[in-house]
């Protein structure tokens, strides 16, 4: 492991519960709130990625349906995503090998792709 990657397994999950304070303080729904997205304000419609910072403050808030009315794919990511972190940065003595090569399987990252953008292309035509 180098010493970077040593660092970052230190810094990340410090960066990680920074965020995770954050949203649960501030309501992100407020006009005020500094990030808004990019995506949205240029084009009009939403990135795959939009209402995902509603849904993180719904879900730290424990109302699980609002967070799944604000952004279903972040919500049906976060497993996967905490997969790929524990398989890639806490990987010490080769533990999670097994794991990494499913997570990071051609077909597994296929099908996460597939997704991605069939959720982008869903939410728009129907709003969602």
């Amino acid at each position: 492991m180098s010493r970077i990657d040593k660092i970052m397994s230190y810094v990340f999950p410090l960066l990680i519960v920074v965020m995770v304070i954050l949203y649960y303080l501030v309501n992100p729904s407020c006009e005020s709130f500094p990030i808004k997205c990019p995506w949205r304000l240029l084009t009009a419609t939403q990135c795959p990625a939009c209402g995902f910072q509603r849904a993180l403050y719904a879900l730290l808030h424990g109302d699980v349906a609002h967070a799944l009315s604000y952004n279903y794919f972040f919500i049906l990511s976060i497993p996967y995503v905490f997969l790929v972190i524990l398989s890639t940065w806490y990987n010490y003595n080769h533990v999670f090998d097994k794991l990494k090569s499913i997570v990071y399987h051609r077909y597994t990252l296929s099908v996460y792709i597939v997704f991605y953008f069939a959720w982008w292309i869903i939410r728009n035509i129907y709003n969602i």
